[in-house]
């Protein structure tokens, strides 16, 4: 049996909270920990219990029972509301251990409740704790100061015995030494998501993500998509952050760029379904992309629609063969970039993002991936 700490519930119970506004997104982390917690059920009995990102509101004890078992903790809003979610954690965790000890307690050590209650657990009753490693506080902060609860779950993420890495560049800082056993797991896809969808009439462009105006390429993508000056074309953002209003501001000028909003996960999937291609321009100079596996890379590829986005250093090579390059990461490469995807045959586009979907679908899919991550643990 697994312990499985972190802010992930049953889709039933979160779509619930999310649809009433009583919880703050965090879709990123439910997918992402929802796709090991039920691949590892595969193997063995899953118990996960969840502090949920709560708005100001008391939540009640949640319990759902299928393969996997899920137990959301109460939660107490104000200033100490951390602290309140280790004690419900370790409250939970201590009843289980009692009725059945499992084999190891794994953890999405970014999350600092989770992170404190998973080490106490582990070293009460002597059960090996693994830390599922999807963020590093200390590239987080990106240069900026790390706060003190950065700092304290920095510190803890290098206590671990046994980690599970989105990139092997993770291991510089988490395992320094690389005395401790490790795995590189750069997450996974459900392959239930994977829909068919009909294609839009135009050539539609479409990025979906943080729109911020340092490190997402943004600029240089809206740059680059005016001077291909393709016919019948749009470029569509999705999302939100500090560009929203220049993007705006141009779609006044431009009308072919167009910021549409922000959709839940659902509507977004269907959307780049329906593209022509999607893009990820990100600058792959930041030292922050070595630490990083952008989530998007698995729904861009599995949508079908060709993708183009740039090498990021933090993404498996094996990747880039399924998708368009950016080369030279500016206004012309993008124009190029563009250009050579809006002049080929129709055919050859979706055979390149078939080709992706393809692979996501059978190498990546989340059963494929959590047996990566049994097979490290089987050794201990």
């Amino acid at each position: 049996m697994i312990l499985y700490l972190s802010g992930t519930t049953d889709y039933d119970i979160y779509d619930e909270l999310l649809t009433n506004d009583l919880i703050a997104g965090g879709y990123q982390a439910q997918r992402f920990n929802y796709n090991f917690i039920t691949g590892l059920a595969h193997y063995t009995e899953v118990i996960s219990i969840a502090s949920l990102p709560y708005k100001n509101v008391c939540g009640d004890r949640i319990e759902r029972n299928g393969n996997v078992k899920y137990i959301c903790v109460k939660n107490k809003p104000g200033k100490f509301h951390k602290f309140y979610a280790v004690q419900q954690l370790l409250k939970e965790g201590k009843q289980i251990i009692k009725q059945k000890k499992p084999q190891f307690i794994l953890c999405d050590a970014i999350s600092l409740s989770h992170s404190i209650a998973a080490l106490k657990l582990s070293k009460k009753y002597k059960i090996p704790a693994v830390a599922i490693v999807t963020d590093l506080p200390e590239v987080m902060c990106n240069g900026g100061k790390m706060s003190i609860f950065s700092k304290y779950t920095a510190k803890l993420m290098k206590r671990y015995p046994l980690y599970v890495l989105l990139t092997e560049q993770m291991n510089e800082i988490v395992n320094p030494k690389k005395a401790k056993p490790y795995v590189v797991v750069e997450g996974s896809y459900n392959v239930e998501e994977i829909k068919a969808s009909e294609k839009a009439s135009k050539f539609i462009c479409l990025y979906s993500g943080a729109l911020w105006k340092k490190d997402a390429g943004i600029e240089y993508l809206i740059e680059g998509f005016k001077k291909a000056n393709l016919p019948d074309s749009e470029l569509h953002f999705y999302g939100t952050g500090e560009m929203v209003e220049e993007i705006k501001r141009i779609s006044k000028i431009h009308t072919n760029i167009q910021y549409k909003g922000f959709l839940t996960n659902k509507e977004i999937m269907r959307k780049q379904r329906e593209a022509s291609l999607l893009i990820n321009p990100r600058p792959s100079d930041e030292a922050f992309c070595k630490y990083s596996f952008p989530s998007k890379t698995f729904e861009y590829m599995a949508s079908g629609t060709p993708v183009l986005m740039t090498r990021l250093p933090g993404i498996p090579q094996e990747y880039f063969n399924y998708v368009y390059i950016i080369d030279e990461e500016t206004e012309d490469g993008v124009a190029q970039g563009l250009t050579e995807i809006f002049l080929q045959k129709d055919e050859e586009k979706r055979r390149k993002g078939a080709s992706a979907k393809e692979f996501i679908a059978t190498e990546k899919n989340h059963l494929a991936q959590t047996k990566k991550i049994w097979e490290f643990l089987s050794q201990y």
